[in-house]
């Protein structure tokens, strides 16, 4: 019995690692969006069904979409980022830095951001915080 429940625990530690790694996985292709300008990259992370700060899923992506347009390609850094799953949610809260150009002058940011995700059909999906 004993060997039994420690080899569910065991299979859901597994599960949560697996789930975790995919959450990891968009973070990524966050990054590299951010870093290579890619709009259409981005805009594949995000849930239509994205809700946040009075913001939903067209205005996120417009947003986001100027904002690629008026910085190009910005150098992102993910700093002690945590990753927390819950079922179909997660979330992910860190610390980062990043550089952009505007106008012509480098400018250097930091700060807080905690992101929600949501497993959808299709995999892990951002639905707020950005």
């Amino acid at each position: 019995m004993r060997s039994l429940l420690a080899l569910l625990a065991l299979l859901c530690l597994a599960g949560c690692s697996t789930e975790r790694r995919a959450v990891e996985d968009v973070m990524r292709l966050r990054e590299k969006a951010l870093a290579t300008a890619d709009a259409p990259l981005y805009a594949s992370l995000l849930s239509s069904a994205y809700r946040d700060k009075g913001k939903d899923y067209t205005a996120e992506r417009a947003e986001l979409e100027g904002m690629i347009r008026g910085f190009g390609p910005v150098s992102y850094r993910s700093l002690d980022r945590t990753v927390t799953v819950h079922g179909a949610d997660a979330t992910v809260a860190g610390r980062y830095a990043l550089k952009v150009t505007f106008r012509g002058r480098p400018l250097e940011l930091a700060g807080e951001e905690t992101i929600h995700l949501h497993r959808e059909t299709g995999g892990w999906k951002i639905v707020g915080g950005l």
